[in-house]
């Protein structure tokens, strides 16, 4: 076994089945998180659930169980025309920190003493996100059972302008809408628009309840009565008129390190200093559901001639390439900056397997990586051979195959691509460029030789020749 590298994949399950396939792929993190709601938060019987599957499994090296407490700690009361009032600072760490002793404690401490919490830092000034990781850090320290316990700090990444640009694409609509990430708006807002409009194609085949039923069918009447009746709008909603949920942009929160649109070195550096300041081991840069489902992702990897970007071949909802937010320069930046303060380095953000296998080889510092979306296909019915499920984030399923295509090469991973790409000559020849590179620098740095696969929307592999 290799002991001069401790590098882990984070793999984020919603289900035993799915921690399962997560451990036998080669996760060293198994992380709860509900992929049909926009914060992630699941349930703590849910997480009790995970927790026992993990310890069931067979496992050739540690795992830790890890969970997040949402990615927005701000509460709200209501003013008497409505606007949201932040409460105060204080409730506000208390409340996260006892969101931090619940999830504790449904994870429990039979997997693995160390379990991490994840805590969202979104849309707070840097004063308030000090004094939140720092109260959720104190109070867990001060319980007997989790006083090992550790705390991520999550900073999510954003290019604002790229987000403007496709929030508008239908598909991006539809998507939001499902996940809930709207709120009652006017007709006059910009960018505002009426979910009963055009006959309900917004909410038709969208909208779930609870327990994942479709709301609206083909043919169903969509108007502001049915949208209240089936708690799509809230009562006092005056009309089907929507926005979308916004991203907090960094200007607002961190004015004196943000410059443009787009996360930067100084933005990193205050969230790192105030994550490590706060008694954090690791912070994780993501990026949130609005931008993920923009297909905007944090890896910019036609940033930097050391890539090789198959990025631009990469094409999700409403037909849009994926682009990448932070650069080569400023993950490395990042990465060393976080060793420098004395905590760990996660890299999410809808991370893909030719993604992750050149962030080791390039990265080699590089502590962590997490993934939901880049190991998980789309479920087989066994009954009838066919899909089982839908082709989206929220109902493609965790495969143990698709997650060996992010683990660490020195643990095995190997390079999963689309099966989509052999249609492009351009990106079968970039292809050929990636399997070169990432194979040289895994010789160069002493790690096993690269197996690589094409991989289709159900997961099976075929390999590359």
């Amino acid at each position: 076994m290799d002991r001069s590298r401790n590098r882990k994949l984070l793999v984020s399950v919603f289900s035993p089945q799915e921690a399962r396939e997560a451990v036998l792929g080669g996760a060293r993190i198994v992380d709860s998180e509900d992929p049909r709601s926009a914060l992630g938060n699941i349930k703590p019987q849910r997480i009790m659930d995970i927790s026992d599957a993990v310890l069931a499994s067979k496992r050739d090296l540690e795992v830790q169980l890890s969970t997040n407490i949402g990615e927005d700690q701000l509460l709200y009361r209501r003013s008497e025309n409505g606007q949201a009032i932040q409460k105060s600072p204080y409730e506000i760490a208390g409340k996260a920190s006892q969101a931090a002793l619940g999830v504790a404690n449904a994870m429990g401490v039979r997997v693995h003493p160390s379990n991490l919490i994840k805590v969202g830092v979104d849309g707070m000034p840097v004063e308030l996100v000090s004094e939140v990781l720092t109260e959720v850090a104190l109070t867990l320290k001060r319980t007997e059972e989790f006083s090992h316990c550790q705390m991520m700090g999550v900073l999510f990444g954003q290019n604002l302008q790229l987000w403007n640009e496709r929030k508008s694409n239908e598909a991006v609509r539809r998507s939001l809408v499902e996940l809930r990430e709207f709120h009652p708006s006017s007709r006059d807002t910009p960018g505002a628009f009426d979910l009963s409009g055009d006959n309900g194609k917004w909410v038709i085949g969208t909208v779930r309840d609870s327990a994942g039923t479709i709301l609206f069918q083909p043919g169903d009447t969509v108007d502001l009565y049915a949208l209240h009746a089936k708690g799509v709008l809230p009562d006092d909603a005056s009309s089907a008129w929507v926005s979308l949920n916004e991203l907090f942009p960094h200007s607002t929160y961190y004015p004196t390190a943000a410059k443009g649109p787009r996360t930067n070195k100084g933005v990193i550096k205050l969230m790192v200093d105030a994550a490590a300041g706060a008694g954090a081991t690791s912070m994780m840069i993501d990026t949130q559901i609005q931008t993920k489902v923009a297909n905007i992702c944090l890896v910019d990897t036609a940033s930097s001639p050391e890539f090789v970007d198959l990025n631009q071949y990469d094409v999700g909802t409403g037909g849009l390439p994926t682009k990448g937010i932070l650069t080569l320069d400023e993950l490395r930046y990042y990465v060393e900056y976080a060793h420098f303060s004395g905590i760990e380095a996660n890299v999410a953000g809808s991370l893909q397997s030719f993604q992750a296998q050149q962030l080791w080889v390039l990265i080699p510092e590089l502590d962590q990586v997490s993934t939901r979306g880049g190991s998980s296909a789309v479920q087989i019915d066994p009954t009838t051979g066919g899909a089982g499920g839908e082709d989206t984030r929220q109902q493609r399923i965790i495969k143990r195959n698709l997650v060996t295509g992010l683990i660490p090469p020195e643990q095995g991973g190997t390079l999963n691509l689309p099966a989509a790409l052999r249609a492009h000559a351009a990106a079968v020849a970039d292809v050929t460029r990636l399997i070169d590179m990432i194979g040289r620098k895994r010789v160069e740095q002493g790690l096993p030789a690269l197996r690589a696969y094409w991989t289709d929307k159900f997961g099976a592999l075929e390999a590359i020749q």
